[in-house]
């Protein structure tokens, strides 16, 4: 019996392409947003990209321990299953065909796979099509089905910039060194068994006393928070 590989890469093809987008979409970090025909999905990627920008003989160049795989090993490594919380629904003709003359090449595979030319789709289908929007189409695309989205989080994710020892320093090196502090003084929180700080916060060096106060404008019109370091 043949074994799938844990370490595989997939060339994203015009055939392939609306299969393999929602798998990228979900597992790669955040701060990414481009994944085209053309680039080569890949199982996992040191920077959090689960892709590489360009045909899969040169990302094997770099990627040797990825191993080729097909469309069919693709469907059984990842199992799709319908998410619980897709339901279907139908747009209006008319708004499929704007939707499908402002596409590019890979929205329009998209298109052709995940809606129907009755205008027939699911709410996740819309809002993987906003994933894969430009800025201009997004807040449209939202604005015309506001229902396919849930609220959104207040928090910012910053998973996408931590390293593989768990933190990323926000400042700079020399600049913390210009300033007189620890390189680290100031990292991303990575706490997994916390979510509520877990990449969504900041972790401030213990070798510095921190104090967190009010400050504001001489005419008192306006009021900000300053944090003060001071050495222990």
């Amino acid at each position: 019996m043949n074994t799938l590989p844990t370490k595989w890469c997939i060339e994203a093809t015009e055939e392939n392409f609306a299969e393999l987008y929602p798998w990228w979409r979900a597992n790669a970090s955040e701060s990414w947003k481009s994944f085209s025909i053309g680039h080569t999905l890949m199982s996992s990627h040191r920077d959090g990209s689960c892709h590489y920008a360009n045909r899969i003989e040169i990302c094997r160049m770099y990627n040797p321990e990825h191993q080729p795989i097909t469309i069919e090993q693709f469907r059984q490594i990842t199992n799709p299953t319908q998410n619980p919380m897709t339901k279907p629904i139908q747009i209006s003709r008319k708004l499929l065909k704007e939707y499908y003359e402002a596409s590019t090449r890979e929205q329009k595979a998209y298109l052709a796979e995940h809606f129907k030319l009755d205008g027939t789709t699911t709410d996740e289908a819309i809002r993987v099509l906003h994933d894969m929007a430009c800025n201009i189409w997004k807040p449209r695309i939202k604005k015309n089905h506001p229902d396919c989205f849930p609220e959104e989080s207040k928090h910012f994710d910053f998973s996408g910039h931590v390293e593989k020892n768990g933190y990323v320093s926000v400042i700079p090196e020399d600049a913390a060194e210009s300033l007189g502090l620890n390189h680290n003084f100031i990292r991303v929180r990575h706490s997994p068994k916390n979510e509520k700080t877990h990449c969504r916060s900041f972790y401030l060096d213990s070798d510095y006393n921190w104090e967190l106060v009010q400050d504001g404008t001489e005419d008192g019109d306006v009021v900000i928070m300053a944090l003060i370091p001071t050495k222990k």
